[in-house]
């Protein structure tokens, strides 16, 4: 337990049960518990997925859950508005979870997500009505925030473009790989011999329309002799297949951290086909591996990557093919990517992370 004179903040998640953001909060809260200069007073769980139960390390923490009744976008709605008066206190409070609370203390907001940029044009897709009603309470409560953490400039630049009010209070906070990837033993990774069979690929990634499996169904059964893949292994379920006519698709579901050790340990390459992301943590996790990434080519991936991954048009599955072929002549020369300027970039560990943003949390000025 810490001491009464250091600082207490509340944290709230209500709102994190995706797969990417779960697992970076498993990863950073365990760091934020152990900060010496904060002590977590309460923290604002979701009632759903692996963080509901999630056991904070003091025990003087107060655990709350969040428990919804109505539809998400509904309750989300209500939460951020005119129910943000239950997480109001003199306490500054760290949200995790996206949207802003419309509460007076000082607020620190965590964004995860790049739905939250305006985009270009307005499209009637998958979950549109949601993003929008999301970007509503986002402008609505946004001066009711002090400090703004995102993972990367394109982040950055993208919420400054859409919210111009917000220039000068985006933080940018690197991330390492997940704790789970930092403990494991090196010497379960190493160089796989190719000879003569084909590309062992993995994409890890839930089953969002984002992220672009559907790509895949474009693959013709007359072309596959044209692709030098033994298997792609995707974390989805077989249940969502997007081309059951690829003998070399295998969908295995979601994998936890000692499934995804063994996954990386048998591949050639990492294979990501997200057409939008805040981060894209199977990037980092590749760089660190040292594994060859193929990555569409769009602005979040040329930031992480730079010049050393293999990039392709995320419509074509000519480019797709193109680029996978590429991968395979680049290994059979015995090339291998060199992510040391990249992983330059990234902090050693988990509690430098937090140690940032609880400095941030600490000393942001008052919202505007």
């Amino acid at each position: 337990m810490k001491s009464s004179s250091v600082d207490s903040i509340s944290i709230h998640l209500t709102n994190v049960t995706g797969t990417g953001a779960t697992q970076l909060l498993e990863s950073l809260l365990p760091a934020l518990f152990s900060c010496y200069k904060v002590h977590i007073s309460k923290i604002f769980l979701p009632a759903t997925g692996s963080l509901s139960h999630y056991s904070p390390v003091s025990r003087s923490t107060i655990s709350y859950k969040y428990n919804r009744y109505l539809p998400r976008v509904a309750s989300r709605f209500l939460e951020c508005t005119i129910l943000s008066y239950k997480f109001n206190e003199k306490n500054p409070i760290l949200v995790l979870g996206d949207l802003p609370l419309r509460v007076s203390a000082r607020q620190i907001l965590f964004v995860q997500t790049s739905h939250l940029i305006t985009p270009d044009f307005f499209a009637w897709r998958p979950n549109a009505l949601k993003y929008a009603i999301a970007r509503i309470i986002f402008r609505l409560n946004l001066n009711r925030v002090s400090a703004f953490i995102v993972q990367t400039e394109v982040m950055k630049a993208g919420l400054i473009d859409s919210y111009p009010s917000l220039k000068n209070r985006v933080h940018i906070i690197r991330h390492p790989v997940p704790r789970w990837l930092l403990e494991a033993n090196s010497c379960e990774f190493f160089r796989k011999p190719l000879h003569n069979r084909g590309l062992r690929l993995f994409y890890p990634a839930a089953h969002y329309p984002h992220k672009n499996h559907n790509l895949l169904e474009k693959i013709e059964i007359g072309s596959l002799i044209n692709w030098p893949v033994e298997s792609l292994t995707l974390t989805i379920d077989s249940s969502c297949n997007p081309a059951i006519q690829v003998p070399w698709l295998n969908c295995v579901g979601t994998l936890n951290s000692a499934e995804m050790i063994e996954a990386y340990r048998c591949v050639d390459g990492l294979l990501f086909l997200s057409k939008q992301e805040s981060l894209g943590f199977p990037l980092l996790e590749a760089m660190y591996l040292g594994l060859p990434i193929i990555c569409p080519d769009l602005a979040y991936a040329r930031l992480l990557c730079g010049e050393q991954a293999i990039y392709f048009d995320p419509d074509s599955i000519e480019s797709l093919q193109a680029a996978i072929t590429l991968l395979k002549e680049r290994l059979l020369n015995n090339w291998l990517p060199d992510w040391s300027i990249q992983l330059r970039e990234i902090p050693k560990n988990w509690d430098e992370v937090a140690s940032q943003v609880i400095d941030i949390t600490l000393n942001s000025t008052d919202s505007i």
